[in-house]
This record gives C-alpha cells, sequence and structure tokens, in this order.
C-alpha cells in the first residue's frame, strides 16, 4: 500500500472543507492553542523568537539585496543592529497606512509580517542602528554634523570669561 502525498492544493482544500462543515472551529481552535501554550509556555516562547528572527532575516536579506548589510556604511557584522528604513522618510505615514505601529497598535514582527505579506513593498533600505539614527537627527537638524558645527564656529564666542 503506498502513501499518497499530500500537496498544498490538497491541504487547503481540506482546510477549506473543515471549515465549512464546523462553522465554530476558529474559536475551538483558539481554546486549544491557549491551553497549548498555557501548557507550554517555554517552548511558545521559543518558537516565536525562532519565527521573528526568521522574519527580520527574510526583510534585511531582501531589502539589502542579500548583502545583510547596512546600505550607508556597509556594516553588517551584526544583524541585531540592523533595521528597515524608510528611504524618504514616510514611516510614520506609510506604518498609519498599514496600521501597524504606534500606541496602541503592534510593530516589529506585524510591520515584517505585513511587508512579506504585501510582496516586499518599495522604498525601504537596510541602515546599522548608528546610519539610522545619525540619520534621524540630521532630518530633525536640518543638516549634517559637520555643516553645523561650521555654524556654530562662525558665531562669536558669547561664553562668560
Amino acid at each position: 500500500m503506498s502513501k499518497s502525498i499530500v500537496t498544498p492544493e490538497k491541504r487547503k482544500e481540506y482546510s477549506d472543507r473543515h471549515k465549512e462543515s464546523n462553522p465554530d472551529w476558529k474559536e475551538k481552535h483558539a481554546v486549544l492553542n491557549k491551553r497549548w501554550i498555557t501548557n507550554n509556555r517555554e517552548r511558545y516562547n521559543q518558537l516565536k523568537a525562532e519565527y521573528r528572527f526568521k522574519l527580520k532575516v527574510d526583510a534585511i536579506s531582501h531589502y539589502s539585496g542579500g548583502t545583510m548589510q547596512c546600505a550607508i556604511c556597509g556594516f553588517g557584522a551584526d544583524l541585531d543592529a540592523l533595521c528597515l528604513d524608510h528611504i524618504n522618510d514616510d514611516g510614520a505615514e506609510h506604518r498609519k497606512a498599514l496600521k501597524c505601529g504606534g500606541r496602541g497598535n503592534s510593530g516589529g514582527t506585524t510591520i515584517y509580517e505585513r511587508f512579506k505579506a504585501l510582496g516586499w513593498l518599495p522604498g525601504l533600505q537596510v541602515l546599522c542602528a548608528n546610519c539610522n539614527t545619525i540619520k534621524a537627527i540630521r532630518l530633525r537638524r536640518g543638516s549634517t554634523a559637520a555643516a553645523q558645527y561650521e555654524i556654530i564656529k562662525a558665531k562669536p564666542d558669547r561664553s562668560r570669561k
């Protein structure tokens, strides 16, 4: 007797039939999931951490063109120091449109999930934490540190002597 291969299409077909014949499946599964999580908290936390890390790897890999490095300085020694950056500085509007991030909304993993589900949206790049912070400071200040230093240097010293 040969074992039949279950294709993703067959699995989806079975799942759809199951959902149609069991209208309260969602509530039943929610109870079962909650019970499993309660009884297997450590394993659940481990699986979620692995899931979140894989999502981040997928996002960083995609938006860095596979280099897994900062678009500005080339840093790539530690994945935890890399993050996604909106090239046009429209991240707040983008997160609002996607309904993720901000107070009362989820961010982090959710935004990676949304980007992946929507087909890796354009307009993002990978930056290291340092370059991302420097970019934000310059955006607020309106100039580079060197330009700001020249402005300060050109002003007369008004400190007390």
